[in-house]
């Protein structure tokens, strides 16, 4: 049985969390207040403090991960790490309810994992500070170029997903997709797909796996990176160079981002924002009846 219905968020790494931060919310979008993070790096091993931290775009079901520092502190060494091959997005997370299921199947394919691990931060709510409590397990610790990719069960959903944060000012209502570049994307389809539990669907010359709960996650060959992200200067690949949000208005955002001073490119029912723009990553924007391409 498949143990993975979605993208449960996309995360992202920056060198100054404030200015990203400030870029996101020009775009329309509001952000959860910051979020410590603590964990576990092995299953077994004591929760403890990572020295990174978050804020979020949240949604009904899925979301943006912004990590930083917090007051511009030194990055931790996973932090680090990101940053010194690129500023932008290297965290994809799928969403699993069964993660221990999910741990002996991909065991079962032979491929590598951490086994499954806790992690946890702390989360503002109306009734005071709470620790929201997560399971993950990673694919492929030592084979994930693109990134560090990963499934994750919330263990305390009314913590993370409160409604006070999932409206936003250019009423986008979810993260719908995902793409990552690959030189050999057939490759990575194919990877992607043992991940999944499923085949990709071809669309040209791009790979789509569209997950039950309605995200997306393409594989793009690098060739095509330039025809598709116009304009934009993209991390070295593999990598997770854009992602894109649902919004019912696609007309006013446009007129939003023009507003303020976003450089726009328009692909039929799809804009996007060019990486430079976006600390590291294109950020699209497509209308409620589009299609992945």
């Amino acid at each position: 049985m498949n143990q993975i219905d979605n993208i449960n968020h996309v995360g992202m790494a920056v060198r100054d969390l404030a200015v990203t931060a400030a870029r996101f919310e020009a775009m329309g979008f509001q952000l959860t207040p910051f979020s410590p993070h603590s964990g576990a790096w092995k299953p077994g091993e004591p929760v403890q403090k990572l020295g990174s931290g978050n804020r979020c775009v949240m949604f009904a079901n899925n979301y943006l991960e912004i990590l930083g520092t917090e007051n511009g502190d030194e990055p931790p060494p996973r932090l680090a790490n990101f940053l010194n091959r690129h500023q932008g997005a290297h965290i994809i997370c799928f969403n699993s309810e069964g993660p221990s299921v999910l741990d002996e199947q991909l065991r079962g394919l032979n491929i590598q994992t951490s086994g499954v691990i806790p992690l946890q931060r702390d989360i503002d709510t109306p009734d005071g500070v709470r620790t929201a409590r997560f399971e993950r397990v990673q694919f492929a610790p030592d084979d994930s170029p693109e990134g560090y990719i990963q499934a994750a069960r919330h263990l305390t959903p009314d913590f993370i997903y409160q409604p006070r944060y999932v409206t936003h000012a250019n009423g986008c209502t979810s993260l719908s997709e995902v793409l990552v570049a690959a030189d050999d994307a057939a490759a990575f389809a194919e990877k992607y797909g043992r991940y999944l539990g499923t085949s990709a669907e071809a669309c040209g010359d791009l790979f789509q796996f569209r997950l039950p709960l309605g995200s997306t996650l393409t594989v793009v060959p690098s060739r095509q990176t330039a025809q598709l992200f116009p304009g934009s200067l993209l991390p070295p690949v593999p990598a997770v160079v854009a992602f894109a949000f649902r919004t019912p208005d696609l007309t006013a955002q446009r007129q939003r981002l023009i507003e303020r001073k976003f450089a726009v490119f328009e692909d039929d029912n799809r804009i996007s924002i060019p990486a430079e723009e976006a600390s590291g990553v294109v950020v699209a924007f497509e209308g409620p009846t589009s299609n992945a391409k």
